[in-house]
């Protein structure tokens, strides 16, 4: 049976807490983890464009809710990720166990950029190569090797709950 978008919002909702309130106070040598893009790019390379937008966008939007970000920049920095690593599922690489590591390390370097863009236009300074050597770049690849205890179950979901085709 399909899981249905209104399934997903308490899911999303109960990741945005977590990721705003209990990893938010630990990291691994001062590197957050972004648990939140972890689920985004899993299920867009396990479901494609439009799953992977829906979960990007909403749990953006619970992210941005949670946050002191401007209002949407955490959901459009994640539903434009979530487009870019759904290409991802069209590969034929996408079977190799190192694939989603590869995509979800370039996934977040490319949120992360997104996030520091919409922040700078919208009149916060942005320190460009601080962020990006000292935030993005050990967090991507904090993620890059936390991926697969997140896309793992993730694939059993998608498993369980892909639709069924039918015959003609």
């Amino acid at each position: 049976m399909p899981i249905k978008t209104y399934a997903v919002v308490p899911l999303l909702a109960a990741v945005a807490l977590v990721q705003s309130s209990v990893l938010s106070q630990f990291s691994v040598r001062g590197v957050p983890l972004n648990l939140m893009l972890l689920m985004v790019v899993s299920w867009s390379l396990l479901r494609g464009a439009r799953e992977g937008m829906i979960w990007g966008f909403t749990g953006g939007l619970a992210l941005d809710f949670l946050s002191g970000a401007p209002l949407g920049s955490l959901s459009l920095s994640l539903t434009l990720t979530a487009y870019l690593a759904s290409l991802g599922q069209r590969t034929v690489y996408r079977t190799s166990p190192l694939f989603p590591s590869l995509v979800a390390l370039l996934a977040s370097i490319i949120h992360d950029s997104v996030f520091l863009g919409v922040l700078s236009m919208t009149g916060y300074a942005v320190a460009w190569r601080t962020s990006l050597a000292h935030v993005a770049l050990p967090t991507a690849l904090l993620g890059s090797l936390m991926i697969p205890l997140v896309y793992r179950p993730l694939a059993e979901l998608h498993r369980r709950t892909m639709p069924e085709e039918t015959e003609l």
